[in-house]
């Protein structure tokens, strides 16, 4: 007579022990990987939204007292009757906002400030901003933060020509993106 063998209960039992304990060390060598997934996701979606973000404000005007179509009159020029560009001596104007809503800023201090969707912890609206239309409920930046400081370039001699815009954006748990550019008054 011919006897088959096959696997005894306490193999089977040893192999499924065996088995779990390789799958638990698997999972928890994975489980770091698949946390960070989106992170690649969230720095390009900040690069871009710097980039576009930069692009927009740059093409604006230098200042409130220049030109607003096309630069042919320049604040605290040597031109007769110019006026002062935004907190040069003289001026009774300051840096940011004129009180427009984000579609009507016409010069790159208009852009000071923080923002974030829905405006929420006491910032402007991130979305109003790239739109230029209220989108209530929009999640398209949904934990994304945008700081933005404009500043004369040369704070300690003070030549009015050139603006500097720093920007900074926080995607989620992300590392800062910081970008930098310069209008000039021209």
């Amino acid at each position: 007579m011919r006897r088959t063998r096959g696997f005894t209960l306490i193999e089977s039992v040893i192999v499924i022990i065996v088995m779990g304990i390789a799958m638990i060390t698997m999972s928890s060598l994975l489980s770091p990987q698949l946390a960070r997934s989106g992170d690649p996701h969230y720095q390009t979606r900040a690069a871009a939204l710097g980039q576009s973000l930069m692009t927009q404000i740059l093409a604006r005007s230098f200042d409130e007292e220049s030109d607003q179509n096309g630069g042919a009159i320049r604040c605290s020029s040597s031109d007769l009757g110019q006026e002062p560009c935004s907190e040069a001596t003289g001026s009774t104007r300051v840096l940011g906002s004129d009180g427009e809503d984000p579609e009507d800023y016409d010069d790159v201090d208009d852009y000071i400030g923080c923002w974030e969707p829905e405006g929420i912890n006491g910032c402007g609206d991130l979305n109003r901003l790239l739109s230029g239309t209220d989108t209530p409920g929009a999640t398209t930046y949904k934990n994304f933060r945008v700081e933005i400081d404009v500043v004369y370039n040369n704070i300690d001699y003070p030549d009015w020509s050139m603006k500097r815009v720093d920007m900074t954006i926080q995607a989620s748990n992300q590392p800062e993106l910081n970008f930098s550019g310069y209008r000039g008054n021209y």
